[in-house]
């Protein structure tokens, strides 16, 4: 199996990653780099770690977020910076980039542009004519802009995004406008991009870009939403068969921490389950919660797909391989090192 979107940092460690990963059958990954206590890099130890796992490690880097309070009035300085941090991310080593910013809680923090503002458009234009996976992190679960549809749990988390938040409407307004520009973008969509209640709109997406994928990290909203209507899910799979990543997020809790904790294998390994069971049980079941973070909710009756074997072989493995392009790069002899250094003096150095 290939996990598409599993994340890494060193307080993990290192040796429970890759037995939670023996442990549920992850064979290939992608490690998608967040940064830790908001402002903390991790690429360069991903780097490391991938040159560890030869052949099966992939990593997709982050932007720095000190860029965006530094070029907050000067559009012109931010996007040339941008592209300068993509281009040190390949350089680097990475496979892609790892894009966080369309969060609210990011958006709530740091002051990111518009998407489809001039600062965001030379990063999309050179990222489309280069072929860079890029990975997006757009909105969360729609619940959480309406309180009545949201479980105690996820209100008890202080997840309800109110006014004070970005609205999700108007960043997929924005991104609608950046795929109309930029159509070729090679995007993978996070937790099937929050538009689980409109398969018609995601239909019309994957036929607009041809190169966009959309991935299955939970959000358990997702599998609720598709478990309610199966005939049209099952369809919907079958139809973009070869457009679908298997992602888990294993990781993510823990690198975002405040402080950083350990990862738990316990947390990690119903991802998989929730996932799986989704896609290959005929009929009805129940899932349990995980008594943790990913469920923490009372049992519920789901519906899952059947997928028959050669469509899950697709999505396990297979697209994520045509979606990264074979082979992960090569990481230069220095190239953790030297974007470690670039990244701690970012600021000082930025004409």
């Amino acid at each position: 199996m290939f996990d598409a979107h599993l994340h890494y940092a060193k307080s993990h460690p290192e040796e429970t990653l890759i037995q939670v990963l023996k442990d549920n059958g992850i064979t290939a990954f992608a490690l998608q780099c967040i940064p830790q206590m908001d402002t903390r890099p991790v690429t360069p130890d991903a780097l490391r770690f991938k040159r560890r796992h030869p052949g099966r490690c992939f990593v997709l880097g982050e932007l720095s977020r000190l860029a965006w309070a530094l070029f907050q009035d000067d559009s012109p300085a931010l996007a040339k910076n941008l592209v300068a941090q993509a281009q040190a991310l390949l350089a680097a080593g990475c496979d892609g980039i790892k894009l966080l910013e369309g969060k609210p809680d990011i958006r709530r923090k740091f002051p990111i542009p518009d998407f489809d503002s001039a600062a965001w458009l030379p990063f999309w234009e050179y990222a489309e004519a280069q072929g860079i996976p890029l990975t997006l992190h757009l909105n969360d679960p729609p619940e959480f802009w309406d309180k009545s549809r949201m479980n105690p749990y996820a209100i008890q988390q202080g997840w309800f995004y109110g006014e004070d938040s970005v609205n999700n409407q108007e960043q997929y307004r924005q991104m609608g406008a950046v795929l109309a520009r930029y159509p070729n973008l090679k995007l993978q969509l996070a937790h099937f991009y929050f538009r689980y209640d409109d398969l018609n709109g995601l239909d019309a997406l994957l036929e607009q870009c041809p190169k966009l994928r959309l991935d299955l990290t939970p959000g358990v909203e997702i599998y609720y939403s598709l478990s309610d209507q199966p005939e049209a899910a099952r369809a919907f799979f079958i139809r973009h068969c070869d457009r679908i990543l298997f992602g888990t997020d294993i990781g993510s809790r823990a690198a975002i921490a405040t402080p950083p904790k350990p990862l738990d294998p316990l947390e990690s390994a119903p991802r998989v389950r929730l996932i799986r069971q989704f896609l290959e049980t005929k009929g009805s079941y129940t899932l349990k919660p995980d008594g943790r973070y990913l469920f923490n909710i009372p049992d519920r009756r789901m519906q899952g797909l059947s997928l028959p074997a050669d469509i899950l072989h697709q999505i396990y493995e297979t697209n994520a391989w045509t979606h990264f392009g074979g082979a992960p790069r090569a990481v230069p002899e220095e190239g953790p090192e030297e974007l470690a250094a670039s990244l701690a003096g970012f600021g000082r150095d930025t004409a």
